[in-house]
């Protein structure tokens, strides 16, 4: 089932039939364009199997121009519709201020749970997916 696809940023990957887990890579400066490009093969996802969980993961090192927290990235793009949860691993305080500011400030139609370590992350996206699966 995994199916792997690398931007100049991040690394994503069908890990499962529901769930596409994105890893940003270390020393990264977050830009629009890199956000962009993610977002973009993310919808390539949405083409094959439907509305899908994310894993977002940021390493602890990861930096973000500050144009990314100025817009929704996702107004007017198809991957909302194909996004079910989306959880972010952000693996810092820092990061995880950010990240709830920022869903904050555009707030999705998807539900999105923001944690700064990967397991909590982890482990509410499978909870989501079986809860979902017995109703």
């Amino acid at each position: 089932m995994s199916q792997l696809i690398e931007t100049r940023q991040a690394t994503l990957e069908r890990t499962t039939a529901e769930i596409v887990e994105i890893r940003f890579k270390p020393g990264l400066v977050l830009d629009k364009n890199g956000l962009d490009e993610v977002l973009a093969e993310r919808e390539r996802f949405c083409s094959n199997t439907g509305k899908h969980a994310v894993l977002a993961i940021f390493p602890n090192d990861a930096d973000f121009d500050l144009a990314v927290m100025t817009q929704d990235h996702y107004s007017g793009r198809k991957v909302v519709d194909c996004t079910r949860f989306l959880a972010v691993a952000a693996s810092s305080l820092m990061h995880e201020r950010m990240a709830s500011l920022y869903f904050a400030y555009f707030p999705q139609t998807f539900t999105t749970r923001i944690f700064i370590e990967e397991a909590e992350a982890r482990t509410w996206l499978s909870a989501q997916l079986a809860e979902r699966s017995l109703n």
